[in-house]
Order: C-alpha cells, then sequence, then structure tokens
C-alpha cells in the first residue's frame, strides 16, 4: 500500500468529489501553489492510486431508473462455469457491478434498467439463458437512501472516530 501524508488525502477527497476541478482551483483547496499540487496528482495517477476519471450519469433522468439487486448460483463452480457466466456478463450493459461472493450464492449482480418488463427481459433473455446458471434471486430497491462512489480514505495517525462520537460532535 503506498503511503499517502494528509496533502494526498486531501488531493484525493478533492478529487473525488468533482474529477473535473481545475489544477488551480485544487491547488487553492488542499493549500498548495499549482505546480507541487499538479505533481502531485500526477505522483497519484503513476502510482496507480487515481485508476480514471469518470462522468457520473443520472439513471432516472435517462429512464433506467429501477435498480436491481440479483442473487445468481452456478450449476457448479467449475472453471468452466465460472468462465462462461463471466464472460456473459461482462457482455451485457444492464449489468454495471457484477461480484463473486462467498455464501449461499455465487454471484450479486446490480442491474440498471428502464422498468420492470426490461427487467423480466432481461431475466428471462439473458440471464437464465446463460448456461451456467442454477438460480436467481432478484431484489428491487425501492428507495437508494445513500450513493457515493467515493472511498473513505485514511487520515495518516490519527483513527477514526467512532461513530457515536462523530454524532455527538466529539
Amino acid at each position: 500500500m503506498t503511503e499517502l501524508d494528509p496533502l494526498d488525502i486531501k488531493i484525493l477527497n478533492a478529487l473525488q468529489e468533482d474529477g473535473r476541478i481545475t489544477t488551480l482551483e485544487l491547488a487553492e483547496r488542499v493549500g498548495l501553489s499549482p505546480t507541487p499540487c499538479a505533481r502531485r496528482v500526477k505522483r497519484l495517477e503513476d502510482e496507480g492510486l487515481i485508476d480514471r476519471y469518470v462522468t457520473l450519469l443520472n439513471a432516472e433522468r435517462l429512464g433506467i431508473g429501477l435498480n436491481v439487486f440479483v442473487n445468481v448460483r452456478l450449476r457448479s463452480q467449475t472453471k468452466g462455469a465460472i468462465d462462461t457466466f463471466e464472460r456473459e456478463i461482462k457482455g451485457l450493459p444492464e449489468v454495471v457491478e457484477c461480484y463473486l461472493l462467498t455464501g449461499e450464492y455465487d454471484y450479486l449482480l446490480h442491474v440498471r434498467v428502464a422498468d420492470i418488463a426490461a427487467l423480466r427481459a432481461f431475466v428471462r433473455d439473458h440471464l437464465v439463458v446463460n448456461e451456467s446458471v442454477g438460480a436467481t434471486h432478484s431484489s428491487i430497491a425501492l428507495e437508494q437512501t445513500k450513493y457515493t462512489t467515493a472511498l473513505p480514505l485514511p487520515i495518516r495517525g490519527r483513527a477514526a472516530a467512532p461513530r457515536e462520537q462523530r454524532r455527538k460532535g466529539a
């Protein structure tokens, strides 16, 4: 793991909040001059801490408002079944996240579709026809109470305050 100093953490937090921030604005926000700030960002990119810059779209406004979480159990856990499942899932744009799991199910899929009809078509035409799939269980999100792509960055030399202390303002 790369050692981060407080300025690195400030830079990373600012970039997580706004990936389009200019170097000048970023430098002002973190308390550096622009040239050293740009050097630090370049180093963070080169070290792979900054993976890429993206634009987050508004799914509701684009008509892709149904959030569905699908648990998938494979027929078998052979290398061939896993490879087949993963290869086919990677080609489905409705699947925005896919996780290999421990426990009762083998995978958790996060699926974004327009509505129930689109979900039915996705499950019927793409998911259950995958020869590796043995069973599925879908849960439709009724409301999104938190969403962030920002990672919780460590503060060097200081442990995060326990949740109760943060609530009380301590």
